[in-house]
């Protein structure tokens, strides 16, 4: 029998352009609160690599990085304590009616920068040996950025610029601070 009420499930969803530091806010948010961590570039580099690593056009190298977020949103329900990290379309209908559809508390932590800057930080990653061959886009444009600028904003919504050096213990109390106070988050003792 399904309990009423505020859901167990804690979700903190990490949104922003990419190359806006979204993957390197996550991994130690994640470790810092104790949260499983779901990132759409690992997912997709794996496939990838699963794949044979054989290049493809840029619309196959798309098509996987849809089906890496459908993942994503497809393993979510299945993390008691998850941060999911992506360049979340989130104004699309589609992906907003999947973050909807979760049976969890939510809190959005945004990575805010200039589109410029993003622009720049992309062009910059597509360009380094440690670039994964499964991101085939080596430019991306101010408009194509445009579309992942601005948060869900669906539930509890905190903005980092990632123009500056990020404080993660600071940022694991506000998240913590975010969910319903009735059982806030123990932090972990070893900290960032």
């Amino acid at each position: 029998m399904e309990q009423m009420g505020t859901p167990t499930q804690r979700l903190i969803l990490v949104s922003g352009p990419p190359a806006s530091g979204k993957t390197t806010l996550a991994r130690p948010l994640a470790q810092s609160l104790g949260f499983a961590l779901l990132t759409k570039d690992d997912i997709k580099e794996s496939l990838f690599t699963s794949l044979h690593g054989r290049p493809g056009s840029l619309s196959d190298s798309r098509r996987m990085g849809d089906a890496a977020i459908d993942l994503l949103w497809s393993l979510a329900p299945h993390c008691p304590q998850v941060v999911l990290e992506a360049n979340f379309r989130t104004q699309d209908s589609a992906q907003r009616a999947k973050l909807l559809a979760l049976p969890a508390q939510v809190v959005e932590v945004h990575c805010r920068l200039p589109l410029e800057e993003a622009a720049r930080r992309f062009s910059l990653r597509a360009r380094t040996d440690r670039h994964h061959p499964a991101h085939m886009l080596r430019h991306i444009s101010l408009d194509q950025l445009s579309e992942y600028a601005e948060p869900f904003g669906i539930s509890p919504v905190i903005e980092v610029d990632t123009t500056q050096p990020i404080d993660i213990p600071a940022l694991a109390r506000k998240v913590s601070a975010a969910f319903t106070p009735s059982s806030p988050i123990p932090l972990s003792a070893h900290g960032i």
